[in-house]
C-alpha cells in the first residue's frame, strides 16, 4: 500500500521532470510540436497544491479564532478580549463626535477608568488651530504617565476616544481605548517598565487629528517621547497589522519581528497608504518627526463611521489579537533605549510559518544586480541549447504587457456595469459591499479563465519557455522601476523571480552536462514564494482598495498567473480549468446579485439634514444622495432634479435634493463687529461669533471681497488674499470664536456663518430599520443659517 501511494505522488513529478525537460531542450525544429502534458491525475495534484498554498496565504490573513470562554480565562497578567469588551460597550454605546454631550461621558469614564487603576489621569484642553484644513477646535486630551524603572525617553500609546457623528464608534476607536485600558490593568500584575509609558486618549481625531496637533504643538513634554504607536481601525474585524511605519524605521521593524513575529506587515502597504486621501493621529507624530508604527484592522469596512459601528459586531478574535500584539509591543520597546531609533529603512514582509522577513533597504540594488546576473546566465544557457528565440521572447513580453493592461481595464468596466445594474452599490460612501467577498472570487476566477485561455492561443505560436521568459522580462523592469521609486514594493518581485529562475536554471545545466532533466515539480516549487507572497497581497489589496479598485488588484493577479505560465502549460485539461474558473466566476458574480439588498443587518445608506436660514425665514430638507429612495423620497415629493442652494452653501457646492421644510424658532449664529477700523488704506475687521444654541461645529465664510489676511483666535490663520476664506470650527459650544481679517478699505463684505448640530429635528420621519445614515459630512444634522452684510 506505502509502496503504491508512493508511487502516485512521485508520478506527477516524474511527468513533470520530462515535460520542462522537453520544453527547454526541444530543438527548433520541433518548436511548433505540442510538448506532452502531464495526466488528469497528476494535473489534480497540482491544482490541489496551489488551492493549499492559497488557502495558507488566506488564513495567514485572518485572526486566530478562539472560543468566547476562551478569552474569557484569560489569565489576569495576560490580555483578555472579553474583559476588554466591558470597556467597549461603554465607549461605543452611542456616537460621541467632539463637542457632543456623549463625548463628554466618555472622556470622564475613561479619566474614571485610569483612577480606578491608581494612577493619575490629566487633561489637556486647548484651543488649536489646524491651518491646513482651516479648522479650529476645542479639544480635550486625556493622558496619564506610567513611570518606569531608569531615565530616558518615553513610550507613548496613543488612540482617539471621539467618534464620527454617524458612528458610535465601537470598534472605530473605541476598541483601541478599551484595549489599552485593558493593557495597562495586565500590566499592574508585571514587573515595572524601564521607560516610561506614556497613554495619550486623544480627542477630535475624526475633526481633523486636531487632538494630536494639539498634543504635538503645546504639551511641554513632547520631546520626551522616543516611540509612539497608534492604534486605529477601518473596520470591525480581520488581523491586526501595522500598515505604516516612520522612516528610518530599521530598529522599529527588527523590534516589530523580535515582538510579534507572526503580526500582519509589509513595506508594500505603505507605499499604497501614502496615496490613499486618509490620515489618522499617527500622520501628527510622524510630521513632528517622533519614530513610530501605526496599527489597524480593516476588514468590516462597510460598518466604518455608520451605524454598525456597535460592540456586538466588533470580533473580539481581531481585539484579542490587537491586545496580544500591544502587550509584546509593550514589554519589547518598553525594556529598550529609546533615544535614537530612527536608522536606515527596511524592506520588510510576512511570510505564513516564517514571520516578519526584513533586511535594510540598502540591499535591494545589489540583489537586484544578483538577480540579473543569474537571469542573464540562464537566458544565455537557454540561448545556447537553442530554447528560445529572442524575438519570440520580445513578442511574449509585449502580449503579457498587453494582459496586464487589457485583463484589469476589462475587470474595471465589469465593476462600472455592476454598478449599473445595482445603484444601490453607489450609495456605499467607502465604496466596499455587503457582499464584496462574493465579487473578490468572482474577480480572480474570471481572470484565470481568461488568463488561462489567452495563455493557451499564445503558446500555439511561440514555446511556452519563450512566452515565460517574456514574462520574466517584464518582471524585471518592474522590479527595476519599483526599486528606484517605491522601493518597500520590491519584495515582491525580487523574491518570486529568485524562486523561478533557479528552478528554471536547473534543468539547463543538467542538459548542459548529459544529465536528465529536472521536471515541472520543479516549477511548482519555484512557484510556491510567488503563491504565498501574492495570495495575502490580492486579498488584503481588495479589502483595503475596495471593489471600486478592482482594476489594481487585477494587476497583481495577473502577474502572479504569468509567473504560473508553465504550470498551466503542461495541463492536459487546460481548457476545462480555463472553462470551470469562468463557470465558477460566473456563479460568484450571480452570488452577489442574489445578496445584493438590504435588510436590517445590511442597511441602505442615505443622507438627510435640515437646514434653515434665518435670514429669509426659509428651511429645506436636504440630501447628496445621487437618487432618492423610499424613505427619502418622502421629503422630497415634488423634487425632479438636484440644484443648488449659493445663499446657504455658496456657488461652489455640489447640487443637492431640496424640499422645502417647515420653519423652526431656532435662534441664529451671533454675529458682532467689535472692531473696525481703516488703516493706511486697509479695512481691518474683529468680529465675534457665536452659537446660540450651543451647537458643536460652525461653519464661516467670509464673501463678495478678497481677505489680505486673517487671525482666528489670536493665531494667524491665513498670510495672502483669499477669494474664498472659510473655517471650520469643532467644540466651542458656548465660547465666543474670535477672528480677525484685513480687507480693502473701500470694500463690501458678507459674513455667512452656519451652526451646526448632530440630529435630525424631532418631528422628521425615523428611517426604516433597514436603513442608516450615510457617513458625509452633513448627515443627519441641524442646521441654523445667517448671513450678515457690512
Amino acid at each position: 500500500m506505502i509502496v503504491y501511494i508512493s508511487s502516485t505522488l512521485l508520478c506527477p513529478i516524474r511527468s513533470a521532470l520530462y515535460y520542462v525537460g522537453h520544453m527547454i531542450r526541444e530543438p527548433s525544429y520541433q518548436r511548433n510540436k505540442p510538448p506532452p502534458r502531464i495526466k488528469p491525475i497528476q494535473t489534480i495534484f497540482i491544482v490541489a497544491g496551489i488551492l493549499v498554498l492559497v488557502i495558507i496565504g488566506v488564513f495567514h490573513t485572518l485572526p486566530t479564532t478562539q472560543t468566547l470562554q476562551t478569552l474569557k480565562d484569560k489569565p489576569l497578567a495576560t490580555f483578555s478580549a472579553s474583559r476588554a469588551m466591558a470597556h467597549v460597550r461603554h465607549i461605543g454605546a452611542n456616537p460621541h463626535p467632539i463637542g457632543s454631550v456623549e463625548n463628554a461621558n466618555v472622556r470622564q469614564y475613561v479619566v474614571d477608568q485610569l483612577a480606578t487603576l491608581g494612577l493619575q489621569p490629566e487633561i489637556q484642553s486647548t484651543l488649536i488651530v489646524n491651518l491646513r484644513k482651516r479648522q479650529v477646535g476645542r479639544v480635550h486630551n486625556a493622558l496619564v504617565k506610567i513611570p518606569g524603572s531608569l531615565p530616558g525617553k518615553a513610550l507613548l500609546l496613543t488612540a482617539h476616544y471621539d467618534s464620527v457623528p454617524t458612528g458610535p464608534g465601537a470598534a472605530d476607536d473605541g476598541a483601541s481605548v478599551a484595549a489599552i485600558l485593558e493593557i495597562l490593568r495586565a500590566l499592574k500584575t508585571l514587573p515595572a517598565l524601564q521607560n516610561d509609558l506614556w497613554c495619550l486618549f486623544t480627542d477630535g481625531e475624526e475633526a481633523g487629528l486636531l487632538g494630536a496637533q494639539a498634543f504635538v504643538q503645546q504639551y511641554p513634554l513632547i520631546k520626551n517621547i522616543g516611540l509612539a504607536l497608534n492604534f486605529e481601525y477601518r473596520g470591525n474585524s480581520g488581523a491586526f497589522m501595522m500598515f505604516e511605519a516612520s522612516q528610518g524605521n530599521g530598529d522599529l521593524i527588527k523590534g516589530l519581528a523580535a515582538s510579534s513575529p507572526h503580526i500582519l506587515a509589509n513595506s508594500l502597504m505603505y507605499e499604497v497608504y501614502k496615496f490613499l486621501p486618509n490620515d489618522t493621529d499617527f500622520t501628527v507624530f510622524k510630521q513632528a518627526g517622533i519614530p513610530g508604527m501605526n496599527f489597524a484592522a480593516i476588514e468590516g469596512h462597510t460598518s466604518y463611521h455608520t451605524q454598525l459601528d456597535r460592540p456586538d459586531f466588533l470580533d473580539q478574535n481581531t481585539l484579542q489579537e490587537q491586545g496580544d500584539t500591544l502587550l509584546a509591543l509593550i514589554k519589547h520597546f518598553g525594556n529598550i533605549t529609546l533615544d535614537d531609533l530612527q536608522t536606515t529603512d527596511h524592506i520588510y514582509f510576512d511570510i505564513p510559518g516564517l514571520g516578519l522577513v526584513n533586511y535594510p533597504a540598502s540591499w535591494v540594488m545589489p540583489l537586484n544586480d544578483s538577480l540579473l546576473i543569474l537571469f542573464a546566465l540562464v537566458f544565455r544557457l537557454a540561448l545556447k541549447t537553442q530554447s528560445v528565440r529572442i524575438t519570440r521572447v520580445i513578442l511574449g513580453g509585449f502580449v503579457f504587457i498587453l494582459l496586464l493592461l487589457s485583463l484589469p481595464v476589462i475587470s474595471h468596466f465589469l465593476w462600472l456595469g455592476i454598478c449599473r445594474i445595482f445603484p444601490e452599490y453607489d450609495t456605499f460612501i467607502q465604496g466596499d459591499t455587503y457582499n464584496s467577498q462574493w465579487y473578490l472570487l468572482a474577480f480572480v476566477f474570471l481572470n484565470i479563465g481568461l488568463f488561462v485561455f489567452s495563455q493557451g492561443w499564445v503558446c500555439r505560436k511561440m514555446s511556452a519557455i519563450e512566452f515565460s521568459f517574456g514574462v520574466i522580462a517584464c518582471w524585471f523592469c518592474i522590479l527595476l522601476l519599483t526599486s528606484f521609486w517605491v522601493p518597500g514594493a520590491s519584495f515582491l518581485f525580487l523574491w518570486s523571480l529568485l524562486g523561478m529562475l533557479v528552478v528554471l536554471g536547473v534543468p539547463f545545466v543538467r542538459t548542459l552536462n548529459n544529465h536528465q532533466p529536472s521536471n515541472l515539480a520543479l516549477i511548482f516549487v519555484g512557484s510556491m514564494p510567488a503563491i504565498i507572497i501574492f495570495t495575502p497581497l490580492i486579498r488584503g489589496l481588495f479589502i483595503g482598495l475596495t471593489p471600486r479598485l478592482t482594476a489594481v488588484v487585477i494587476v497583481f493577479l495577473v502577474l502572479l498567473l504569468g509567473l504560473l505560465t508553465p504550470l498551466f502549460e503542461a495541463m492536459e485539461q487546460r481548457k476545462y480549468l480555463a472553462k470551470s474558473c469562468l463557470l465558477l466566476g460566473l456563479i460568484a458574480l450571480l452570488a452577489g446579485s442574489m445578496t445584493s439588498g438590504f435588510d436590517n443587518e445590511h442597511p441602505q445608506q442615505n443622507t438627510l439634514f435640515y437646514a434653515l436660514n434665518t435670514s429669509n425665514h426659509s428651511a429645506f430638507w436636504l440630501s447628496t444622495d445621487k437618487q432618492t429612495d423610499q424613505w427619502t423620497t418622502k421629503f422630497f415629493p415634488n423634487a425632479q432634479a438636484k440644484q443648488q442652494l449659493p445663499e446657504l452653501f455658496g456657488k461652489p457646492f455640489p447640487a443637492l435634493w431640496v424640499s422645502p421644510a417647515p420653519v423652526l424658532d431656532l435662534p441664529p449664529p451671533t454675529v458682532e463687529i467689535l472692531a473696525d477700523t481703516v488703516i493706511a488704506g486697509h479695512r481691518n475687521i474683529k468680529l465675534k461669533i457665536k452659537s446660540a444654541r450651543h451647537a458643536p461645529k460652525l461653519k464661516v465664510t467670509i464673501e463678495a471681497t478678497e481677505v489680505l489676511n486673517s487671525k482666528v483666535a489670536g493665531q494667524e490663520f491665513t498670510k495672502y488674499p483669499q477669494t474664498h476664506w472659510y473655517l471650520d470650527s469643532f467644540g466651542l459650544n458656548d465660547e465666543d470664536l474670535i477672528i480677525e481679517f484685513m480687507v480693502a478699505a473701500d470694500t463690501h463684505f458678507a459674513v455667512k456663518v452656519m451652526d451646526i448640530s448632530y440630529a435630525l429635528p424631532t418631528f422628521a420621519l425615523p428611517r426604516p430599520s433597514n436603513m442608516i445614515s450615510k457617513p458625509s459630512e452633513f448627515s443627519d444634522n441641524t442646521i441654523v443659517a445667517t448671513s450678515k452684510n457690512w
